[in-house]
């Protein structure tokens, strides 16, 4: 990523880079096709996760420099990889207008060469603003990282391939003769680099889009290695992206044979009259109103997870930072610095929708695209790694000193068992479960989906205990213990109007939670709570109804007491407010939930 050429022929060009680098850092991956929305070929950094230079489809490509104009000062700190920030860019639509419009701040400043269309393209981020030039594709062009080579090295440079350029026939072989020779790789006595002494030049990659079938040659020189790579179909073009006509049919087949993957309307439609029939019992198309009084609507939905963490006892559950749509990269290090919080970090929004836009973030580049992508106001935790997770369901009359627990949900979160042999894909096929799930672990895993487990080697493919994203839930109702309602009801009896809802408890161990230790509470959800333990595969789409018709008689029941007892419920324009309110959030979460996935 630090001496370029782009060599024009009559069919193509020829883009190929040096690599000048530490000896000692860990050797970058050979080229091959790995994910994105077109085929994209190109080696990858085994550090950071980026490159320097990629191929995309079969007649554009990429090539990253260090440093913009000049050399600069480097901070302690950048927010993302450059080799990162030129993948999302190639992988854009449009790369150039990707560049001009993409926020860098807080991105140590780079050159990237694009050739996309037959267009050349210089884009330059000098740490303060960015530059776009089109050069002359009909002519070759030299560059040299400005973090390296002062301008008489980079001049020198231009005087050996103008030479070259004029007497040299053009073809892969000469190429890359040129970029070995001994001006044009790394020499310590050309730079002003400070650890020059510890560089080489430590490889040679150079796309070829003269050829009719395009390729990448990719020579290691420490290992004296060679690979020569060719583009294979992209995974937006391949099966592999499992949204062709027949991975749907199979997949609505899956759902229609098993009534917990159906659509909720098709759930609750036909138990449409029993809720008219407690309205007509509560006085109140909306019976469930008064049932939390310190939850906005009950808890039903509209209410900020991070006030409900706020009436909780300190110490249930994880510490949360709240961050508003759109802060600042400043604004989110500051709420953290001051709190114990580090990676990995669990990023969801602050209001809810069924898993959407739950992610894990194991890397400041993943916090920093979640940050940008989000369009609403999120919370940021530790992610709890207890083994075990359960759904609880508590309900507590008013004016009774003791709750009840109704229900208990075991989360069996959507993982592989490796046997040596096999890719995790085709462990995949053989789950519907996970089949459902395969457009979002294709977009999440790309080309993870053919790596191999180790014998037992247990891979988690989705670290959340949602149905909706994968995980299994199990009725473990039986658990139900005087100890475990004890814990959960001195929980609940400390929160402040709170009678009727669900917690989502990650813990250690079944001994623990009853003892009222190793435990956090990582969810509080109200008057929308759903019995969980009824989506267990055992159980008919029967006992689905008779269980939520039996919570709903207790939600209503509640809400009466406590509109007895002087509390005011929800009046009809205020349950209308309420719909207007969860449709338009609704909209803005899921408006890009794929890049969450």
């Amino acid at each position: 990523m630090c001496t370029v050429t782009y060599i024009p022929t009559e069919r193509g060009a020829f883009l190929t880079s040096n690599r000048d680098e530490r000896t000692d850092r860990t050797p970058a991956e050979p080229p091959v096709t790995r994910s994105g929305g077109d085929s994209l070929l190109y080696p990858r950094d085994a550090h950071a996760g980026g490159t320097w230079i990629a191929m995309k489809g079969r007649r554009d490509a990429a090539v990253l420099l260090n440093g913009g104009f000049t050399n600069h000062r480097r901070e302690p700190f950048y927010r993302k990889s450059r080799g990162i920030v030129m993948l999302e860019i190639i992988d854009s639509t449009a790369p150039t207008e990707c560049f001009a419009s993409m926020p860098l701040e807080g991105i140590e400043p780079f050159t990237l060469i694009l050739f996309i269309r037959g267009a050349l393209v210089r884009c330059t981020w000098d740490g303060i603003r960015k530059h776009c030039q089109e050069l002359d594709s009909t002519r070759p062009h030299i560059w040299a990282s400005a973090t390296l080579y002062g301008r008489e090295a980079q001049e020198m440079r231009v005087r050996s391939l103008q030479n070259w350029f004029a007497k040299t026939t053009i073809n892969t072989r000469n190429v890359l003769d040129f970029h070995l020779q001994d001006d044009i790789r790394f020499n310590a006595s050309q730079s002003f680099h400070s650890n020059r002494a510890a560089m080489a030049t430590v490889s040679v990659t150079s796309i070829d889009l003269d050829s009719e079938e395009p390729a990448v040659y990719y020579h290691d020189l420490l290992s004296e290695k060679w690979s020569v790579s060719v583009p294979q179909p992209g995974p937006a073009s391949t099966p592999l992206a499992f949204d062709s006509f027949r991975w749907k049919i199979k997949r609505f087949l899956i759902r229609a044979r098993s009534w917990e993957y159906w659509p909720l309307v098709c759930v609750y439609l036909p138990m449409v009259p029993l809720w008219l029939w407690l309205s007509v019992k509560a006085r109140s198309f909306w019976f469930f109103g008064a049932a939390n009084p310190s939850m906005r609507y009950a808890g039903f939905t509209g209410e900020s997870k991070y006030k409900i963490y706020s009436l909780m006892p300190r110490g249930s559950y994880p510490e949360t930072v709240r961050c508003e749509a759109g802060c600042s990269l400043e604004t989110m290090q500051s709420l953290l610095i001051n709190t114990s919080l580090k990676l990995p970090l669990m990023a969801k929004p602050d209001i809810g929708e069924r898993g959407t836009q739950v992610k894990l973030l194991e890397t400041p580049e993943g916090l920093e695209q979640y940050r940008l992508r989000s369009w609403v106001n999120f919370l940021l935790q530790p992610y709890i790694d207890y083994p075990n997770e359960a759904g609880i369901f508590y309900h507590r009359m008013p004016g009774n000193d003791q709750g009840q627990l109704s229900g208990i949900v075991g989360k069996e979160l959507l993982s592989v068992s490796g046997d040596g042999k096999s890719d995790i894909l085709t462990f995949i096929m053989q789950d519907e479960r996970a089949i459902l799930q395969l457009p979002e672990l294709h977009r999440a895993l790309g080309d993870k989906l053919g790596d191999i487990p180790a014998a037992g080697k247990n891979v988690l493919l989705v670290p959340y205990g949602n149905h909706s994203r994968g995980a299994r839930f199990v009725d473990l109702s039986h658990r139900i213990s005087p100890a475990l309602t004890r814990v959960i009801d001195n929980i609940c009896s400390s929160i402040p109007g709170f009678y009727f809802g669900r917690l989502d408890i990650r813990f250690k161990s079944w001994e623990d939670l009853e003892a009222g230790r190793h435990f956090s509470v990582i969810e509080l959800n109200g008057a929308a709570s759903e019995p969980t333990h009824i989506y267990d595969p055992i159980h008919s789409i029967f006992f689905a109804w008779k269980e939520i018709y039996k919570h709903w008689e207790v939600l209503c029941q509640i809400s009466i007491t406590n509109s007895r007892n002087g509390i005011q419920g929800m009046c009809f324009k205020d349950g209308l407010e309420m719909l207007r309110e969860h449709s338009k959030r609704s909209v803005l979460t899921k408006q890009k939930y794929t890049q969450f996935v």
